[in-house]
């Protein structure tokens, strides 16, 4: 009869195969004789084959929590994928395939993100309300840009029709230091609402450090232009961001050169009432499909996107701001606040909150620990139901902030991550470029077992989840500038970013970041059509496969075996004890374990038939 797929095959095509498999819920266990044939080619080969059916099934969603990134982005470059229902047709495959993995990826739902919107918010974004300094009224708007390697500016959010006899544009302004020049932008679009690339106006002021007035008529645009927007720096822009400055601004009007009659609001930027703004959510779309995703195909986690907290990584990082609002002001907090707890209490609702993960900041130095516990207060104060994860060790000064760690494996101390248990926190890890050999691995060259092997490591070490931070890393931008990776034809996965210069060539390893391939068809993306077919599996996938469902069984047996505890004989409770211990024959540490399957096989089947055992009590 036939099988539901996955199997575990022992032997080979020179001998009988022997195959074991978890009971279909339509297949009685017991031991089943036939014949496998094989053809392909032109080729022909058949082989005895004996399939004994285990006498219980594996779950729909497994124990083990994954945690892999995904670029839906490559596959779409790849595969040359721009029609929406194309693209939901394949990646649809991509996310089927994750499941029969049991693999979740960090995002579940690539094409159906959170709606969200505003209500209260004040026309001129950017920036933060100064009562101190201001020309009238109780307020200014104080434009700040300490930062070299990015612009802020003050926008304005609407865009405005250009009337017949033109804009009279008046504002106030006062610049932190005599001598500073700041700019002031109008945007033109057409009456389609497109960008008119490289015809902005731009107006370059200098200031002297007092209380200055700015006023200009504009009669003149590009033919096509319809509309415009206005925004304002506080010091000149430049594609790398390296200009500082500082300007405030009071009673800023736009108004038709004509009429008279005012084109914008709030220029008094007097709006001081932080607790108008509000979240509006639309969760229709992101609710489909994150149900198919947990209900359907079983995935265990989702990464949480949380606007406002900053980021980055050791190698950079940026602040937290919302809606163009600083961290340290009352419009950031009370919009912070509001939108974390509506992300909160809608898990709460749809019963996801234990599958949710906020992961705003990856890899930190001891140079970002405060930065990042700033952000892990802020979630934790305001929506303390989030599970925070952070991709580092256990260290005294971070201790408070994340409640789930996942540290490199090297960088695991399980007497440490004993502790913070009994505190309440969870600990998954990872591996990337590193660790290297003698470790268990992600890489291509390294052998066939490590992954398998590094999940009987996670359940020695009682961690609860593995992450791995990317799975479809196709190409790198850096290594391959002009052009797309053959992942097939190179297998190196190539650093990119890290203002790595272009054109060079760093390895991270073969096979970094890269389980599954695209189809041969769109290998090195450039098809001549669209191709819509699912990934291509590596072994390395299969083997994580069969590790996670290595780790369930241990589950199933330690469930069991509580569950049974007094009815089992005194001195058969050793057995069943040993088992749920990974043996020295398969890891005796993380640089020691075998490289050879068959003490993962014959130990599979011990645990098997013990919770077979179990079951007949």
């Amino acid at each position: 009869p036939p099988f539901r797929g996955p199997i575990d095959v022992a032997a080979g095509m020179n001998q009988p195969l022997w195959i074991r498999v978890n009971a279909p819920k339509d297949q009685p266990a017991g031991i089943y004789r036939g014949s496998l044939r094989v053809t392909a080619d032109g080729f022909m080969a058949e082989t005895p084959l004996e399939v004994e059916v285990y006498d219980f099934e594996l779950p729909d969603r497994m124990t083990c929590v994954s945690a892999f990134g995904f670029s839906p982005g490559l596959v779409f470059e790849y595969q040359k994928l721009s029609d929406p229902d194309q693209r939901r047709e394949v990646m649809d495959k991509y996310l089927v395939n994750f499941s029969r993995h049991h693999i979740s990826p960090y995002d579940p739902a690539p094409l159906d993100g959170i709606g969200l919107t505003w209500t209260g918010l004040p026309k001129w974004r950017g920036g933060e309300v100064d009562k101190e300094t201001k020309k009238s009224g109780h307020a200014s708007r104080f434009l700040n840009d300490p930062y070299t390697d990015k612009s802020i500016s003050l926008d304005y959010a609407d865009r405005l029709p250009i009337p017949e006899k033109g804009l009279r544009v008046r504002f106030w302004y006062k610049t932190k230091e005599p001598g500073q020049r700041f700019l002031t932008s109008i945007r033109h679009f057409d009456a389609a609402g497109k960008w008119m690339s490289g015809r902005n106006l731009d107006t370059i002021t200098t200031g002297d450090g007092s209380w200055q007035s700015f006023e200009c008529t504009i009669s003149i645009f590009p033919d096509e232009a319809r509309f415009c927007a206005f925004a304002v720096f506080p010091t000149l822009w430049s594609n790398s961001g390296d200009t500082t400055g500082a300007i405030w601004l009071d009673e800023f009007v736009v108004e038709d050169a004509g009429t008279g009659q005012a084109l914008t609001e709030d220029g008094g930027f007097e709006d001081t009432a932080p607790d108008r703004i509000q979240p509006v959510f639309d969760w229709t779309d992101w609710d489909r499909a994150m149900t198919r995703a947990i209900d359907e195909l079983h995935f265990n986690s989702f990464k949480l996107p949380v606007q406002g907290l900053g980021g980055g990584t050791f190698h950079s990082r940026y602040e937290p701001s919302l809606l163009g609002y600083a961290e340290d002001t009352p419009e950031y907090r009370h919009i912070f606040r509001t939108y974390v707890q509506g992300l909160q209490e809608h898990l709460r609702e749809r019963g996801w909150l234990d599958e949710a993960y906020a992961y705003w900041f990856d890899e930190p130095d001891p140079k970002d620990y405060e930065f990042v516990m700033n952000g892990f207060r802020k979630l934790k104060e305001n929506a303390p139901d989030i599970n925070r994860m952070l991709t580092e060790q256990i260290e005294p000064e971070l201790i408070g902030g994340p409640n789930i760690w996942c540290p490199l494996t090297p960088a695991y101390n399980f007497e440490a991550a004993e502790e913070r248990r009994a505190a309440g926190d969870m600990f998954w890890w990872y591996v990337c470029t590193g660790p290297k050999a003698p470790y268990a691995t992600l890489f291509i060259d390294h052998p066939g077992t490590e992954l398998r092997v590094w999940l009987w490591q996670t359940w020695a070490n009682k961690v609860e989840g593995i992450l791995v931070w990317q799975s479809n890393f196709w190409t790198s931008t850096v290594a391959y500038p002009d052009a797309r990776q053959n992942p097939y034809e190179d297998p190196m996965g190539w650093v990119t970013g890290y203002s790595t210069p272009a054109g060079t060539r760093r390895p991270w390893g073969n096979g970094d970041g890269r389980f599954i391939y695209p189809p041969e068809a769109a290998a090195d993306g450039n098809s001549a059509a669209p191709v819509l077919e699912g990934p291509v599996d590596s072994i390395r996938w299969e083997m994580l496969r069969d590790g996670v469902e290595d780790y369930e069984y241990f589950v199933i047996l330690e469930r069991l075996f509580e569950s049974r505890r007094e009815q089992i004989p005194v001195e058969e409770r050793g057995l069943y004890e040993g088992l749920l211990e990974v043996p020295d024959s398969i890891s005796r540490n993380l640089t020691e374990f075998t490289r050879d399957p068959a003490p993962l096989e014959t130990r599979r089947d011990a645990i098997a038939r013990a919770i077979e055992a179990l079951r007949r009590l």
